[in-house]
């Protein structure tokens, strides 16, 4: 009788292990990332998702992906309810800043974790807890890379700039957004460390979008025809909306061959447009010697970061002195630009550099 208990004990103390770690492996199985944008219809945001989508796939994660259309209470509502159904880690493009405080709270609160891009988090947001991160690209640098790329246009063709009195045309996003905000003083404050003089002859708040940028320049042209050496846009959709309407004016090299460089400075357009974010039209219009210049904005490494970021904390539970799988590590020194601002959170910002292309 005693071997007998003894081999039932045994057998049911394997068996409860074994139930043990198979509901340990089963939940692993489940655990999802809520994936929580703004909108996802811009095309920068639709390329975030499906760069989510396609490391997560990598990766083997599961991710649920959910678009606010640009409203914060259905992205609050969103956030909540992913938490009553047991989501508490996130991947979150806010709808904006102010936000973002709120969304760390109600998080932190269920002992989840969540990483920022695009849409900067407040450093309040960030200080929130350890497990919050902002994976994302420096404005500024955006901004500076379009003034290097203006001053090396002019340092090759002299001749079609006054000294240093630099004309411009300038197209806004969405006013109020930290790419709004910061690419505007990146490219400004280069410029002028560069030595131009700047005349911003006319400012379009374009809000991200082509056909905005073409009727604005399209109504600016006929009412006023001006001469001005550079059009500076805050994203590749507004640069192309200015393209559309400069050819629309035959404001080209050569009009019966608008894709012609006639004068080898690098575009067929009388002037040169600059934009940001590389996007596959961006760099179609590069190949046509139309636009003259973008930076890309690796929406993909931001995307692969920010997940990176959340599942290194649900795996390991936290995420301290982590380097990605793209070599992106902690910030190590503050800078101007928010939320790099405070000492007490750059080792929750993992910068991904912007790179400047010209063709």
């Amino acid at each position: 009788m005693k071997k007998i208990f003894k081999f039932t004990a045994v057998l049911l103390l394997t068996l409860s292990v074994f139930s043990i770690s198979g509901c340990k492996k089963e939940k692993a199985k489940k655990e999802v990332v809520g994936v929580l944008l703004r909108n996802d219809y811009e095309p920068f945001l639709n390329a975030y998702r499906k760069g989510v989508e396609a490391f997560a796939k990598k990766n083997d994660i599961s991710v649920e992906v959910y678009s606010a259309n640009n409203d914060a209470a259905i992205q609050i509502d969103q956030l909540k309810t992913l938490l009553l159904n047991g989501v508490k880690n996130f991947v979150i493009i806010a709808y904006n800043t102010d936000l973002t405080e709120q969304m760390t709270k109600i998080i932190h609160s269920q002992g989840g974790a969540a990483a920022f891009s695009n849409v900067i988090p407040s450093v309040e947001a960030l200080k929130t807890g350890e497990n919050f991160f902002y994976a994302s690209s420096p404005e500024t640098d955006a901004g500076k890379y379009q003034a290097q790329m203006i001053d090396s246009y002019f340092k090759k063709n002299s001749g079609k700039l006054d000294g240093k009195n630099l004309r411009v045309l300038y197209f806004n996003g969405e006013y109020g957004h930290p790419a709004q905000i910061y690419r505007k003083v990146g490219v400004m404050e280069e410029l002028s460390r560069l030595g131009y003089k700047v005349n911003v002859l006319g400012e379009f708040g374009a809000n991200w979008d082509r056909a905005s940028a073409r009727q604005y320049l399209d109504l600016w042209i006929d009412g006023k025809n001006p001469s001005f050496d550079v059009i500076i846009a805050q994203n590749d959709e507004m640069a192309l909306g200015a393209v559309d309407s400069l050819l629309n004016h035959n404001m080209v090299d050569n009009p019966s061959n608008p894709t012609m460089d006639s004068d080898g400075d690098g575009t067929a357009l009388a002037v040169p447009v600059l934009g940001v974010d590389a996007t596959d039209g961006g760099k179609e219009s590069l190949s046509k010697k139309q636009m003259f210049g973008t930076v890309l904005q690796d929406v993909n490494a931001q995307a692969a970061t920010a997940l990176e970021l959340v599942w290194q904390c649900i795996k390991e539970g936290n995420a301290k002195d982590y380097t990605t799988q793209g070599g992106i590590s902690a910030a190590k020194e503050t800078s101007k630009e928010a939320p790099l601002t405070d000492r007490k959170v750059i080792g929750q910002c993992f910068i991904v550099p912007f790179v400047p292309v010209t063709k």
